[in-house]
């Protein structure tokens, strides 16, 4: 289960025109507690106008290395956290942050040497660039980033990746795209597929010598890169991925048409049991916060696996999964926020997770 402990904001600044970076303070006492794998994120909570809201957003610093935990916070149209963030907070400001999740991870093997290829775009750097600054400073492992953005002022950590792909040029390349800058030596448009698949032909990165790749940014870049590696071919299982931004759409959200009627919900949280009834034409992450359930849950969209429970009795319909494997769901695992239940009973146990 998620815990949160507020926090004191150390210092916020802008990282590019669109970009805050956030430095949390960690007490001494709270040092186990945040502890984190270089990829983990944090769910931010905070009320806004008299309403909660929840936000994830991955951890950019080192661990057991910095003193404080940063993340990034890019303004988003509407975006009512980022636009709080750059109206409203300041130094001193405390939040409510959760412990360290996650699964995207890379952790230094100090028992040989590996090479890790990464793949990034806008704000999807900010996980890989923890990842990057833990190779180089705690492993002797090999990584190659393809990096996407509109321009170098819109590059988050443009200045400290090129200064690491310089420090450590034998263990770290980078290989820059952008939209809308033409720069020598670079590559000007979005991140080109053949570029990587020839790239990782080439004997320093072949991709028989890359023990893992790391995706992270919107859909179209995790599947186009997804299809490029398996072609090559690389093994499925070498390739982890974590979405940055996924739309909803109405088709997306909405249940399925033949829903209809209320179902009977056994909710098994902390060692307690709780049965309430639900609409099935409402999302059961909302329906359980309506009833007062304090239950986890971050990005409500099916990309950060936050929500996720066991329903081990009855069956919903999942309007939307970017997180779950074919053998999690074999398993009984379900997103939450983006169920509906549809069988008459449903049980839903947060205390197998």
């Amino acid at each position: 289960m998620q815990k949160f402990h507020s926090l004191t904001i150390k210092e916020i600044s802008k990282e590019t025109p669109k970009a805050y970076s956030l430095l949390f303070e960690i007490p001494s006492a709270l040092r186990e507690s945040f502890a984190f794998i270089s990829g983990q994120y944090i769910t931010v909570k905070c009320t806004v106008n008299g309403k909660e809201i929840r936000r994830c957003y991955s951890i950019s610093s080192i661990p057991a290395h910095d003193m404080a935990l940063q993340i990034i916070v890019k303004s988003v149209p509407g975006g009512v956290f980022s636009s709080h963030v750059a109206e409203n907070l300041k130094a001193g400001d405390r939040l409510e942050i959760s412990e360290p999740e996650g699964e995207f991870c890379y952790q230094p093997d100090g028992g040989h040497s590996r090479t890790l290829a990464a793949v990034a775009a806008g704000s999807g750097i900010t996980p890989v660039f923890s990842m990057i600054r833990s190779v180089l400073t705690a492993s002797n492992d090999r990584i190659i980033l393809f990096y996407g953005n509109r321009s170098v002022e819109e590059t988050i950590f443009h200045k400290e990746i090129s200064q690491l792909a310089g420090e450590f040029s034998e263990r770290f390349t980078v290989i820059y795209f952008y939209t809308r800058e033409n720069i020598s030596g670079w590559h000007s448009g979005r991140i080109d597929q053949k570029v990587i698949a020839d790239t990782l032909q080439e004997d320093a990165w072949h991709f028989s010598k890359i023990d893992t790749f790391y995706l992270c940014g919107p859909d179209d870049l995790i599947k186009s890169t997804t299809e490029t590696l398996l072609a090559l071919p690389v093994p499925a299982e070498n390739i982890l991925h974590e979405l940055f931004f996924l739309p909803a759409t109405e088709e997306q959200n909405a249940p399925a048409p033949e829903i209809q009627g209320h179902t009977m919900v056994t909710l098994i949280l902390d060692g307690e049991e709780e049965v309430i009834t639900v609409d099935r034409n409402v999302l059961l992450l909302d329906s359980l916060l309506d009833a007062g359930f304090d239950i986890p849950y971050s990005c409500q969209n099916a990309i950060c696996s936050t929500c996720l429970c066991m329903l081990t009795k009855g069956e919903v319909y999942m309007a939307k999964n970017e997180v779950l494997s074919g053998a999690d769901i074999e398993e009984g695992k379900i997103v939450v926020c983006q169920s509906y239940p549809v069988s008459d009973e449903i049980v839903l146990n947060y205390d197998m997770m």
